[in-house]
């Protein structure tokens, strides 16, 4: 696909030019707090695994603009920490995640560093694995009715804690539904379930840029 090729470029480039390069690459490590507006569940309480690459070109001395691509665990569930005295239920989704962001720094530090970045931009998210346990709404059947894209508005703060080094936290809003009701129908075609399911994440992350 298209983005991998420019990735792999990308990844090229700061090996292969000076050391002022305006292209830069990194790993992306960190954790989901997920949860899904209209499943009968609140909290951000599904943790899941975000990892993966990171590109990025420095537009100017305090801007950039770059792309990730991720593997990116999300959905919902009743607890955070089960709880044998009550049910808990999950629902279970993985995502190969392209985030598209723009990204603003200031605070500049004595090494010659922006101490923080503030970012925002789209993200896209192809579902490959879907899992969803003891709902009682949903039914393992329904599996087949959870959309395979995603696209979500993304706005995150980062802490660069040295110069290869940065953490921060990201908040992601889903703009298309995770779930097609109208997949669902009874027998006079009307959707069974009338939420078609919204998704948000918290994400908490280290980058290591190369």
């Amino acid at each position: 696909m298209h983005y991998r090729t420019l990735l792999f470029a990308l990844l090229l480039l700061p090996f292969s030019g000076s050391a002022q390069s305006p292209f830069g690459a990194g790993i992306v490590v960190g954790i989901n707090a997920a949860q899904i507006q209209g499943d009968d569940s609140a909290g951000f309480n599904r943790l899941g695994v975000r990892a993966g690459l990171r590109g990025f070109a420095r537009l100017s001395e305090k801007t950039e603009l770059g792309f990730d691509l991720l593997y990116s665990q999300r959905g919902s569930t009743t607890e955070l920490v089960p709880n044998n005295n009550f049910l808990r239920f999950v629902i279970h989704l993985d995502y190969v995640e392209v985030p598209i962001w723009f990204a603003f720094k200031d605070g500049l530090s004595p090494e010659g560093y922006y101490r923080w970045k503030a970012l925002g931009g789209i993200s896209y998210g192809r579902l490959f694995n879907a899992r969803i346990v003891d709902h009682p709404t949903f039914p393992e059947d329904q599996i087949d009715n959870f959309n395979s894209n995603d696209l979500s508005l993304i706005l995150g703060i980062t802490y660069q804690a040295s110069k290869k080094f940065s953490m921060g936290i990201q908040y992601t809003r889903s703009v298309t539904p995770l779930y097609n009701n109208r997949k669902f129908l009874n027998n006079v075609g009307l959707p069974i379930y009338r939420y078609r399911l919204w998704g948000y994440l918290l994400s908490f992350q280290g980058v290591f840029e190369f």
